[in-house]
């Protein structure tokens, strides 16, 4: 094999763990090709280091043929995977996902091969969802309208095997929902996991298309309210086992995680230790992992079928907190050797989402929270996993999905729910090889999120120190929450609307608030930082706290040069996620800039700092 510093190369019949290269198949012969910017180059030099680029694959189109092309971009050095795919085609033509050429001493290892049609497997969509109190948003909708587009929005998905977790009553409105209209051919099982007689009780649940051979009835190791599952059929009569976990959430890491994230970034000491955030896995979720793995699951599998895990784990991914990717988005430096996940993998488990999306700072991924806020550090807590002791799983593509359908924004649901619950989605098609005509729909793929560095690099030009600004506000709370604090260079002060609900609404006016920043004189401006409040602080009881309560997720920037005409320089919508977000001015002639907030979270309007650069 020829290597090359900085440069990716072609090594052809590499294998790819842990699927071995079925017997039966004949090889083909295919040429690679990359695509970075719109450009096509045969091997991606020292100038595509950090861009986006997909792999392109071509080579022969039989007749009857299938061709499997399966690749990866390996670091030579430290081992590293940087992207994975696994491409069926019938044309000799096919392209990966995108992933970011990095530095260093790369490789692509690849091997195709060839099935009759027929024969290449059968295609497999799995899904896992938190539903919160059975869709109902943990009882504060009694409109019935959230389950109503919950249910659509899985129709949309059209899962055949859906791993629920909190159906909490709603199981008989779901199936009712998911089968109506459809074709005896296309009609869901519902598999009760979780068995009780009130529906407070009725946690875990299955939907499948599938033949249900055997459900796996509760064991003394491990409640049904926390774990069980079924054996299913293909259509072909292999067995798969499909289990659906709730993990204990007691002792939740996401506070604690948020608080030493943000603390680092701004060179403060790491609080809460880092062995003090994996002890909170120590407490009773390993307990329940060495249960599932040591007792039930051996119980129930007794051959080398493919075995399955979806739900929520409440749980980190300890591979997403590895020295790989320490210094992307939201991680600043840390490395976190979380004990529950690596005792899934430990034990023979592959975390779809991840093996399919290795790049934790390219596809973080996010599951928690779609409601209350997703935080400084990327917090994945549901996962779909596979165990395969014979090589008859190919992971096709993965996403999670933390955003309601277009027709359902808009509505007076998505301003306070952004999605249908407090969880994200977890989606992943999987290929089971044997009979079958391969893939025969589209294949779920998750968005890159391109955000280079632990902490996005500022907006051209230079800050305007915090010593020539000043500013004011449309309603604040007196000293914590004063306007000052947004340009006082401490990005750990705030600005703070008051809240909504208080008792006067002369100082506590309902949204939209505006904040005004005056620069002092008349400036030629590049743009405009907006940090959201950090909120890295301490319960009275000592403990970690997260309250990203007026976060602007939507308003308008405008720009004066007198502070009493006023034109509108940009509309500004801003994700649920605790960092940074710019706006650039290209060159806006202004003394004042105002942000109208028209949505922030919680109906309140909180920044930490706005820092114009001119």
């Amino acid at each position: 094999m020829t290597r090359l510093t900085g440069r990716i190369l072609t090594a052809v019949a590499v294998l790819l763990l842990p699927w071995a290269v079925p017997a039966t198949a004949a090889a083909g012969s295919f040429e690679y090709s990359y695509r970075c910017d719109g450009e096509i180059v045969t091997t991606p030099g020292p100038e595509n280091v950090g861009k986006l680029c997909t792999i392109l694959a071509n080579g022969p189109a039989a007749d009857g043929q299938v061709h499997e092309i399966r690749m990866a971009i390996r670091q030579r050095d430290l081992g590293y995977v940087w992207m994975r795919a696994t491409l069926y085609t019938t044309n000799g033509k096919a392209e990966s996902h995108p992933f970011v050429v990095p530095e260093g001493e790369f490789e692509l290892d690849a091997h195709d091969a060839a099935f009759a049609q027929g024969q290449a497997g059968t295609q497999v969509r799995l899904m896992t969802w938190n539903l919160l109190g059975g869709g109902k948003l943990d009882g504060k909708d009694y409109t019935g309208e959230n389950l109503k587009q919950l249910i659509e929005y899985v129709n949309e998905v059209n899962p055949d095997i859906f791993f629920v977790v909190e159906a909490y009553g709603s199981e008989t409105a779901i199936l009712q929902g998911l089968n109506a209209g459809r074709a005896s051919t296309d009609l869901y099982n519902s598999v009760p996991i979780t068995v009780a007689e009130e529906a407070k009780y009725r946690n875990l649940w299955l939907f499948t298309k599938l033949k249900v051979a055997q459900r796996y009835t509760e064991r003394p190791e491990i409640s049904d309210f926390h774990f069980g599952g079924a054996k299913l059929l293909l259509p072909d009569g292999k067995p798969i086992h499909a289990f659906t976990i709730w993990s204990r959430h007691e002792d939740s890491v996401f506070a604690p995680m948020h608080h030493a994230v943000v603390n680092t970034q701004f060179g403060k000491p790491v609080s809460p230790t880092i062995d003090t955030i994996v002890g909170y896995d120590d407490t009773r979720r390993n307990a329940q992992g060495q249960a599932i793995l040591q007792k039930v699951v051996p119980y129930y599998v007794k051959d080398d079928a493919p075995v399955l895990i979806g739900g929520d784990f409440n749980a980190w991914s300890y591979r997403d907190w590895t020295g790989q990717f320490a210094d992307a988005r939201g991680h600043a430096g840390l490395t976190v050797p979380w004990t529950y996940t690596k005792q899934f993998a430990d034990a023979g488990f592959y975390d779809t989402f991840r093996y399919i999306n290795p790049d934790a700072g390219l596809y973080p991924g996010r599951t928690w929270s779609t409601m209350s806020g997703f935080g400084i550090a990327p917090a994945r807590i549901d996962y779909l996993l596979f165990r395969d002791r014979k090589a008859q799983v190919r992971v096709l593509g993965a996403r999670t999905d933390v955003r309601r359908l277009p027709r359902h924004q808009g509505g007076y649901l998505d301003q306070e729910y952004p999605f249908y619950s407090d969880h994200g989605a977890v989606i992943a098609d999987l290929l089971i090889t044997g009979t079958g005509p391969g893939p025969n729909r589209p294949i779920v793929m998750e968005k890159p999120e391109y955000a280079p560095g632990a902490w996005p690099a500022p907006p051209a030009g230079n800050p305007i120190p915090p010593s020539e600004l000043s500013a004011t506000a449309s309603t604040f709370k007196p000293v914590k929450g004063d306007a000052k604090r947004a340009v006082d260079g401490d990005p750990f002060t705030y600005y703070h609307s008051w809240y909504p609900d208080a008792a006067d609404p002369t100082v506590s006016p309902a949204q939209p608030h505006t904040i005004t920043v005056d620069m002092g004189r008349e400036r030629v401006l590049s743009g405009v930082r907006f940090v959201p409040k950090l909120s890295a602080a301490l319960s009275g009881a000592g403990n970690p706290v997260v309250n990203m309560t007026g976060t602007p997720l939507r308003g308008v920037l405008e720009v004066s040069t007198d502070g009493t005409w006023w034109a509108q320089a940009a509309s500004v919508t801003w994700p649920r996620i605790t960092g940074p977000n710019d706006v650039p001015l290209n060159g806006v002639r202004a003394r004042y800039l105002r942000l109208r907030v028209d949505n922030g979270m919680g109906g309140a309007t909180s920044i930490a700092e706005i820092t114009p650069y001119e």
